[in-house]
């Protein structure tokens, strides 16, 4: 770089180095200084050395190598050479700078080389929290599931023991009961059935984590649907709830690329709640349908399909329509009526639409009814088969939620 053009151009070149945050340094071709803003002192540390237009830059490099810790040469070759883009340097006092270089050309000619330099001290300390409490929180993650199978395989015994004598009090070859006695004993089976189940929730988590991933295939939502319904509707019959269920025509059902036995458990599940919060007289309709994606069909990203299962039940308040989805969680007046349960259903369903990538959603409003929607792509997850997938989180929804 001349010195006519650096005399042109000088107010103009300095200060557009200092409107740039970053410490900036522009050397010539001739391995002299044209500009530099303050930052690039301030930033690297050494205020002492001469920055000034026309400067040799030697001294800038020979003062940047003196702040690296003592044979880091693979830091002295990326800050002293022309070639490398991009390097993190760390300092001996700790610092994290990271060091770019773009070369100044016009046309043929090599004018010179911007250097620029910034201090990611407190974002690399940041990563580096961030990073520690994931491992945590990994490590407790398994802790917990540990504690919860070796728990729960405990309890199994004595608890089919406290069922099993439930069921030989109230056979009346055993004897006679009161009325008070009865109640007594539907009490205690209900109590110990309820632990039982939630026993065997815990161990069908632990027992699916430790399994091989998902197994994605193609298949036809429409017999698993048909199954389903026709499994729950004699238990919503003695409840006196209506079962509906919606399909579109064979030859209109494009393939569904899913887990199975993931795909049925969480349908099942939201069947399974739909059912049991419903009150005698109500109605549970299941609908599913494929859906082309884009814009014009409701923003879902891709083609996928559609489920929907919607109740006359008791609803969910707005304020737990986020929690539902966590594990042991269940909605106030959910706890308060006659409605045994894990508090694990939901979040089974949520687990099982994320490894689909796909998304759920509640629309729901206490005592007016609840509609799960559930959303996966047609073609699964990326890498469908090879890899554990997980979904997306839109709008208003809890994670891997889909608004209606």
């Amino acid at each position: 770089m001349t010195a006519e053009p650096r005399g042109l151009h000088a107010p103009f070149t300095d200060a557009v180095l200092r409107a740039i945050p970053l410490g900036a340094l522009l050397v010539g071709d001739d391995g002299r200084v044209v500009a530099a803003n303050p930052q690039f002192a301030t930033v690297c540390g050494i205020e002492g050395v001469d920055l000034s237009a026309g400067a040799s830059a030697e001294p800038i490099a020979e003062a940047m190598t003196r702040l690296l810790p003592d044979l880091d040469m693979g830091s002295v070759r990326a800050l002293r050479s022309q070639f490398v883009r991009k390097a993190e340097l760390k300092l001996r006092d700790g610092r994290t700078l990271r060091r770019s270089r773009q070369p100044i050309d016009t046309g043929d000619a090599r004018l010179g080389v911007l250097w620029l330099v910034e201090d990611i001290t407190g974002q690399r300390r940041y990563e580096d929290d961030l990073h520690r409490h994931i491992e945590a929180l990994g490590e407790l993650a398994r802790d917990r599931a540990e504690f919860a199978a070796r728990t729960s395989h405990e309890l199994r015994t004595p608890l089919a023991t406290v069922l099993t004598f439930c069921e030989l009090l109230a056979d009346p070859a055993a004897g006679t009961l009161s009325t008070a006695q009865r109640e007594y004993v539907d009490t205690i089976r209900r109590g110990a059935q309820r632990m039982q189940d939630m026993a065997d929730g815990l161990l069908h988590r632990y027992a699916e984590a430790a399994t091989a991933p998902p197994a994605y295939a193609p298949l036809d939502p429409g017999p698993l649907l048909t199954r389903l319904v026709a499994d729950t509707a004699p238990r919503a019959a003695r409840g006196g709830v209506f079962l509906s269920l919606d399909l579109p025509a064979a030859a209109e059902r494009p393939p569904l690329v899913a887990d199975a036995d993931r795909l049925e458990r969480a349908l099942a599940a939201l069947l399974d709640n739909a059912v049991k919060f419903t009150p005698a007289g109500g109605a549970v309709a299941v609908t599913a349908r494929p859906r082309d994606g884009g814009a014009h069909d409701g923003e879902l990203p891709s083609p996928g399909w559609r489920f929907t299962v919607r109740d006359d039940g008791i609803g969910i308040p707005k304020e737990f329509q986020e929690e539902v989805f966590t594990e042991f969680v269940r909605a106030p007046n959910a706890r308060r009526g006659p409605y045994p349960g894990t508090g694990l259903g939901l979040n089974d369903v949520r687990d099982a639409v994320r490894v689909h990538a796909g998304t759920v959603s509640v629309h729901s409003a206490e005592g007016h009814g609840t509609a799960m929607e559930v959303w996966l792509p047609a073609a699964g997850p990326p890498g469908a088969g090879t890899s554990r997938n997980t979904g997306t989180t839109r709008n208003d929804e809890v994670p891997g939620t889909d608004p209606a």
